[in-house]
């Protein structure tokens, strides 16, 4: 049995027996010292009341009560007393030389064990400040004097001078510090266990987090450390991918199972790797970029918004990166429009050895954390368009839009059978898997284009296309772009109006003359 502790290490304290007591009863760990009446006590030797600070702590259960006297747990030549004053109270009686007794007065329940705790904070001897913890909740403050007489050099744990009701003591602790809530509830929740001091957390990697994602679970990867040989260290309960697998769990005292605090669990080893999660998930999207993209109007505009939530559920801080990938929006590595998260624009960053590229933002997340953040980017797209009257020959000859303006000004005016549109595209990004279907006004059918050819990028032949609400475009693919320019000409027929209104009067004539012939 070890009853008592000084500055945390257990220590040797001189016991005076009566005739029957103290016994040694079942306590919260292992034995404890059970006392009823008076004649028999347990001093400790060396003590210093000179220091600033005092923490006394132990585990008491009270089977009776008394309703007259005082019983004294602490006692200390009637200058500190901590013990039970009237039913079931609990009091501290500090003495000051100046003013005399004050006390502070708490309540607990009889007949259960009960963690307590008294701090006692005289860095100013004239203004001190006592603090009680019952069962790791702190249920009385006072202020007051504690100019006590420094002399002395003992404490008695039970006062051989006064009656002890029925109480049964154990696990007493004496510091000259306060203790850390972390301190006490271990303590309170675990015993004489000790945790590694300190245990030292290293992110190993940062999740990158993929905004492009519906929702996923990202890892980051952690890693805590001791120098102490038989130290536990606490690895969150939400941790996957431990590094090992076999290490002890720390088990309280009290209860035999695995010590639980905070949102972690501790394990024997001087160092564990492990993965924690993180959870993604989008709240909002709109204005996505679709693959084809008519370009009816000379300029476009399209706004891409994003709203996501992040969730850290473990107890620990984590520091996480946003991500976005543009070739997964349709747009080219080389060039793409500005991302903003949460209105700050985001980094480009280029992977070693890599020709990929994303845009970064960096973040960190405390424990527990639920953050709403968003993203945004704004595509613009635009033409401009010439036309006029031109052989085959000339629309061989034209290599550029600025080559087809000049042929433009001095374009003979008049009756044709073929004309030639060139078109430039300007966009603030480039398109990597985005066809842009540039209508052409004019032409009514498909087969009235005789050729249309890239300028720039891929100089390749273009696809013409009749959509359903009867427009004809030619299909300008991501190839035909370099840094968000592309050129396209086009030949085709055009027919003159006079013409058309002569072919309409045939075709007319034909209809009737049918009628007249064949009934209808």
């Amino acid at each position: 049995m070890t009853l008592c502790y000084y500055q945390g290490v257990p220590t040797n304290v001189s016991i005076t027996f009566n005739a029957t007591y103290p016994k040694l009863v079942t306590g919260k760990i292992g034995n404890a010292f059970y006392g009823d009446g008076s004649g028999f006590g347990m001093t400790f030797t060396g003590f210093d009341w000179s220091k600033s600070q005092y923490t006394f702590a132990f585990w008491l259960k009270d089977d009776g009560v008394s309703t007259d006297t005082m019983q004294r747990y602490l006692y200390w030549a009637e200058e500190l007393t901590i013990g039970q004053g009237w039913g079931d109270t609990l009091v501290v009686w500090v003495y000051s030389q100046t003013s005399g007794w004050w006390r502070v007065s708490a309540s607990y329940t009889p007949g259960e064990w009960h963690f307590i705790v008294v701090e006692i904070d005289r860095s100013d001897p004239l203004n001190a400040v006592v603090n009680v913890y019952i069962d790791n909740n702190l249920v009385a403050s006072k202020t007051g004097k504690a100019d006590w007489d420094e002399s002395e050099t003992s404490i008695d744990i039970i006062s051989k001078s006064y009656s002890l009701i029925k109480k049964t003591l154990d696990e007493v602790r004496v510091y000259y510090r306060l203790l850390s809530d972390d301190e006490r509830k271990l303590l309170y929740l675990a015993g004489r266990k000790k945790l590694s001091e300190p245990a030292n957390f290293r992110q190993i990697f940062s999740p990158l987090i993929d905004l492009t994602r519906d929702r996923a679970t990202f890892y980051a990867g952690l890693e805590v450390s001791t120098s102490d040989p038989n130290g536990y260290v606490p690895v969150p309960e939400s941790a996957v991918n431990m590094s090992i697998t076999s290490a002890e769990k720390l088990k309280s005292d009290y209860t035999g199972v695995p010590f639980y605090y905070q949102g972690h669990y501790w394990y024997r080893a001087d160092k564990i790797q492990f993965n924690l999660p993180i959870q993604f998930e989008t709240v909002r999207e709109s204005g996505g970029f679709s693959k084809e993209i008519l370009l009816d109007d000379d300029q476009k505009t399209f706004v891409y918004e994003k709203e996501f939530k992040v969730i850290n559920p473990t107890a620990a801080r984590i520091n996480v990166v946003y991500t976005v990938d543009p070739t997964a929006l349709g747009f080219s590595v080389l060039q793409y429009p500005a991302f903003e998260l949460d209105g700050i624009r985001m980094a480009e960053w280029r992977p070693q050895n890599s020709t990929s590229l994303k845009l970064i933002a960096t973040d960190t997340l405390e424990p527990g954390e639920i953050s709403t953040h968003w993203i945004k980017s704004i595509w613009t797209i635009s033409k401009e368009e010439l036309e006029f009257p031109a052989k085959l020959d000339d629309f061989r000859e034209i290599n550029s839009f600025e080559e087809a303006r000049k042929l433009f000004e001095n374009a003979a005016k008049g009756k044709a059978d073929t004309w030639v549109k060139v078109i430039k595209i300007d966009s603030n990004a480039d398109v990597s898997n985005v066809t842009i279907l540039v209508p052409l006004k004019g032409v009514e059918e498909e087969d009235d284009v005789i050729e249309a050819v890239a300028l720039t990028g891929s100089r390749e032949t273009l696809q013409v296309e009749k959509l359903e609400d009867g427009k004809v475009v030619v299909k300008v693919p991501a190839e035909a772009f370099v840094s968000g320019h592309a050129e396209i000409k086009v030949l085709y027929n055009k027919e003159t109006s006079w013409w058309k209104s002569i072919l309409e009067k045939i075709r007319s004539l034909v209809a009737k003359i049918k009628s007249l012939v064949f009934g209808g």
